[in-house]
């Protein structure tokens, strides 16, 4: 069988050298993928030569300019309407793409419910991202990223296929269906970060799964366009921000009222106490946009087909068979 077309939608913003250092690798991918494989660079209101890059030295490599910033969920949904294939790889400027990654992840899609598929993320020094594998556990109130074993992964995917909470937004392969049917990423995650966390549990409310691929790999880099662009304490600002937005959209009820938001309180007296202004300045706005958060969870949660504990236990269970605590 013919692999499907794939669409590789890259959001760029300033990352003229970024395109000039991973967009050769990614290319190269897409010319060794056995199917249809085409690269379309969506360029965020640059003001960097990233344009003149694009045109100049890949312009074999489609291209979309917004005339101003948008951010990286119109970037990626802009990308996401101009590509033709039912397939998307969501990729960032800031990441290696390893030749045979696509052939590993587009196999899941044979199952119509898949929603998404995450390869292995590296960093630049061989060591593996832990959150190639959202695979969550609920602990002292919050979702924490559970340690796992890239060994006892890998033995547990010869078995069985490994469900994970959400695929990372910076590499993924994605039904674009299923994502404009959920509506995408969330607005009211703007700038960045969340959004795939909250993407993710969306789709498997609706009993669209996603999965991690171990023989699948890319590097992602330390530093991308976010981190070059924001302030440090911004950006810590925004993911503390969304943080409270996952919770309080995602978190089933009764722990959320009698574990999560007495928890977080304490927590705020403490920095209050400290005067860390960036944490607290991320609280005063969530709680500015809960009206709003409030309607995302009412959305979110309307109709589920499985609730977050069982989604949990789902990925728990997957990794357990192999015999792995």
């Amino acid at each position: 069988m013919t692999a499907r077309p794939i669409t590789i939608v890259i959001p760029n913003f300033n990352g003229a050298h970024l395109l000039r250092r991973n967009l050769p690798s990614v290319m190269q991918a897409a010319a060794q993928y056995p199917g249809d494989a085409r690269v379309l660079v969506v360029d965020d209101g640059s003001s960097d030569d990233s344009v003149e890059v694009m045109r100049q030295e890949f312009s074999a490599a489609g291209l979309v300019v917004h005339a101003a910033n948008r951010g990286f969920a119109d970037a990626i949904h802009t990308g996401v309407e101009q590509a033709s294939t039912e397939l998307l790889f969501l990729l960032n400027s800031d990441v290696e793409l390893h030749v045979g990654c696509l052939e590993h992840l587009e196999p899941y899609f044979a199952d119509p419910d898949v929603f998404s598929v995450c390869p292995l993320i590296l960093r630049e020094d061989g060591s593996v991202n832990p959150h190639s594998w959202n695979f969550r556990v609920f602990r002292r109130g919050y979702l924490k990223l559970h340690r796992w074993n890239l060994d006892a992964a890998r033995e547990s995917r010869k078995r069985n296929k490994l469900p994970t909470l959400y695929a990372s937004g910076g590499g993924m392969l994605v039904s674009k269906t299923k994502f404009l049917a959920l509506g995408g990423f969330d607005s009211i995650f703007k700038p960045y970060y969340g959004e795939d966390f909250d993407l993710g549990i969306r789709a498997w409310y609706r009993g669209w799964p996603s999965y991690f691929e171990p023989e699948a790999t890319l590097v992602h880099q330390s530093q991308g366009s976010i981190k070059e662009s924001a302030k440090r304490s911004n950006v810590k600002t925004i993911r503390r921000r969304n943080k409270y937005f996952i919770e309080w959209i995602h978190m089933p009820a009764a722990r959320l009222f009698f574990t999560t938001l007495p928890i977080t309180l304490i927590q705020l007296l403490f920095e209050l106490l400290r005067f860390d202004r960036v944490n607290l300045r991320g609280f005063v706005l969530a709680i500015r946009s809960l009206p709003a958060a409030l309607a995302a969870r009412r959305s979110a949660q309307g109709g589920q087909e499985m609730g977050l504990p069982a989604i949990l236990a789902k990925i728990q269970d997957a990794y357990s068979r192999s015999g792995s605590r």
